[in-house]
């Protein structure tokens, strides 16, 4: 039973791997595809929408252009026409009158001689015949009237009609081309508005003009303008205000509205104005999202035929498989005489007959094989037995290493009695770290087990005498100190020495010796001198104490 559900997972595995791998191919293959297509479709939704917007900005600029052209002809042609430069004063009100009457957006007309005062003047509404420029205005436009320049000022907004309107001034000069002063004209610039406002098809749209230092000067939102809105901060206009040219520019900023936007722009050359048009960029990509996401669900369905496909046809080539897999798991149970019969593909009768092939060999080496697993597992027996032996001859091979290397370390750093107040440590081949600790420890306990006065250290068998050798030897020196013992160096060879000082090392507080044979004379000398000197005290005090007894 077991066998028989390890064959069946055995084929649904396989049915599932073809079935996964047939999806996988059309998946990554449609994926491309679609990827491709999306790409390109994003690129010329890219440039068919700069081209857009490129296109609402320049169509805006040239209105705005032709409003203002059409102005500037009419206020030219009437200085011409009518001689306003040096006609008489009532000759020039009737001037400014007709005019008036041939352009309806000329709400107010006034004319300024070369002393700022007014000559003339005329108006829409008779309200408005009283002077409506400050002396500020008045100062601009003459001193840029008198240099023969035209003047436009910044959106003014009436505040009795709350209309919009623009100051436009040109110098009255004559046929000899003398300076006479200055026709000012008021312009509603209602009509510059509805230009703006036609420009922004979608309601979430912006579409505005500004000048240099950011101010609105229309707006497709009205209100912003009345409200006196400041677009410095915006990054197309600080582009404005840095590039002089009047190229058309795209870009991606954040919008007046404070979203993500695509907006272009278009300078206009006089006055120092720009046009600027800006759709929020998910109403901009709407179309190629929108696009996306139908590919998107044309991708799954596609998907969900090629697995039903991709199933069907994993199921069809692996039947056959199944079949054969229970025909081998009833071999496998001890059946001899089944025969294999499985239709299917060329491949798979292929395998059938060598499934009968192989029954018949199984039956011919059924009893060879026995023989030789006999005979294999005695031999297994007896190789083991051998790596037994083996094994327990090394590890008593380990334990006797063990014990010369323990042997070899005391002797690498011997402690060695000379006197009954002396302790002598011949030192032999290069120290280590490892070797200073040893000896370091070494010493101190046969201090402490001996109660000795002096450490020999004789380094005469040692050929290097570096930095940390030497420290180590100071280190070992201050601890012999801390046990009321002495240590003296013995046996620094000329080599070793000029090794020490050229490396800076400072050995004072160590006592050293040339020899044992002098640290040994020496050390006899002193016990003497210093018996002696403790035989005198004695005697002294016993003379004190025998005068003290008489007394």
């Amino acid at each position: 039973m077991n066998t028989t559900r390890t064959s069946s997972t055995s084929a649904r595995s396989l049915s599932f791997t073809l079935a996964l791998a047939l999806i996988g191919l059309s998946f990554v293959a449609l994926l491309v595809s679609n990827t491709l297509q999306m790409a390109s479709n994003w690129q010329v939704h890219q440039r068919a929408l700069a081209n857009q917007q490129q296109s609402l900005a320049h169509s805006a600029a040239i209105e705005v252009r032709t409003f203002l052209d059409e102005r500037w002809n009419m206020l030219t042609t009437a200085i011409k026409m009518s001689q306003l430069a040096t006609a008489p004063t009532e000759q020039r009100a009737e001037a400014l009158k007709r005019l008036l009457v041939l352009d309806p957006l000329l709400e107010q007309l006034m004319i300024l001689d070369d002393d700022r005062f007014v000559v003339a003047t005329a108006s829409q509404h008779r309200q408005k015949t009283v002077n409506f420029l400050d002396a500020a205005l008045i100062d601009d436009i003459a001193r840029q009237t008198t240099l023969r320049s035209r003047y436009i000022s910044s959106l003014r907004v009436d505040a009795a009609t709350g209309e919009p309107g623009i100051v436009l001034a040109l110098p009255l000069v004559d046929s000899f081309e003398n300076y006479h002063g200055s026709l000012i004209a008021t312009v509603n610039a209602r009509l510059l508005w509805e230009t703006i406002r036609r420009q922004t098809p979608d309601p979430a749209s912006l579409a505005y003009i500004v000048d240099r230092r950011g101010n609105l000067l229309a707006c497709s939102d009205t209100a912003r303008v009345l409200r006196g809105e400041n677009a410095a901060g915006v990054a197309i206009v600080q582009q404005f205000a840095r590039n002089r040219s009047t190229s058309i520019q795209t870009m991606h900023y954040l919008g007046l509205s404070g979203v993500e936007v695509v907006g272009s722009y278009e300078a206009l050359s006089d006055p120092s104005w720009a046009v600027v048009v800006e759709t929020p960029r998910t109403v901009a990509y709407r179309p190629v999202l929108n696009d996306l996401g139908v590919s998107g669900l044309v991708l799954v369905g596609a998907m969900i035929v090629s697995g039903g496909i991709g199933v069907y046809l994993a199921r069809w080539l692996t039947a056959p498989l199944v079949n054969l897999t229970r025909v081998a798991d009833r071999i496998a149970s001890g059946e001899r005489d089944v025969r294999v019969t499985v239709r299917g593909p060329r491949e798979i009768q292929v395998l059938a007959h060598a499934f009968t092939a192989m029954t018949a060999q199984l039956e011919a080496h059924l009893e060879t094989l026995e023989q030789r697993v006999a005979q294999r597992t005695a031999d297994l027996q007896a190789a083991l037995a051998e790596v037994e032996t083996r094994a327990r001859e090394q590890a008593r091979l380990l334990e006797e290493i063990a014990q010369q290397r323990q042997v070899i370390r005391e002797l690498s750093v011997p402690v060695l009695p000379v006197t009954n107040d002396a302790l002598v440590m011949p030192l032999i081949g290069a120290i280590d770290t490892e070797r200073l600790a040893d000896l370091q420890d070494r010493a101190l306990h046969a201090l402490q087990r001996s109660g000795a006065r002096y450490l020999l250290v004789d380094i005469t068998g040692v050929p290097v005498v570096d930095s940390q050798v030497a420290q180590g030897l100071i280190a070992t020196a201050s601890m012999c100190r801390l046990l009321g013992a002495e240590m003296v160096l013995i046996g620094i060879r000329p080599e070793v020495a000029q090794t020490i000082v050229g490396l800076g090392l400072n050995l004072s507080s160590l006592r050293t010796a040339v020899d044992l044979q002098t640290v040994l004379r020496d050390l006899a000398a002193s016990h003497s001198d210093l018996t002696g000197t403790r035989i005198y005290a004695d005697a002294t005090d016993s003379h004190r104490f025998a005068g003290n007894g008489k007394r």
